[in-house]
């Protein structure tokens, strides 16, 4: 599948996420100065929207409970041994946002050996 084009980077709101769908898959962008990061659009905890959360620098506050996550990492701020949630690549194209949902940028692909025997 590759990039595929998701919004305009004006779309995106200060301070706030804009939720996208990809292939099924709803993922939050955010815009961090002149950057933008994607990750999904869930809440670990009660899977509330982090779109509609409030961004502050680069971490978002889940609006349902107050989990916070760094949109660059996924990971919490207070637990980078913690397990993340998933960002994806994010390329800028003049004003056009792109993201491959397929590219995880914060795990590292599990090999075969690595997958549980049935």
């Amino acid at each position: 599948m590759g990039y595929q084009k998701v919004a305009r980077a004006s779309d995106i709101p200060s301070g706030r996420g804009l939720c996208v769908s990809v292939d099924g898959i709803d993922v939050g962008l955010f815009r961090v100065g002149k950057r933008v990061f994607a990750m999904e659009n869930r809440c670990p905890h009660a899977g509330d929207p982090l779109s509609e959360g409030v961004l502050e620098k680069c971490v978002v506050t889940c609006s349902a409970h107050g989990w916070d996550f760094d949109v660059r990492t996924g990971f919490r701020p207070d637990d980078a041994d913690g397990f993340p949630i998933p960002c994806f690549a994010v390329r800028i194209d003049e004003s056009d946002v792109y993201v491959d949902i397929e590219a995880v940028i914060n795990m590292p692909p599990r090999s075969p050996s690595a997958r549980p025997k049935v």
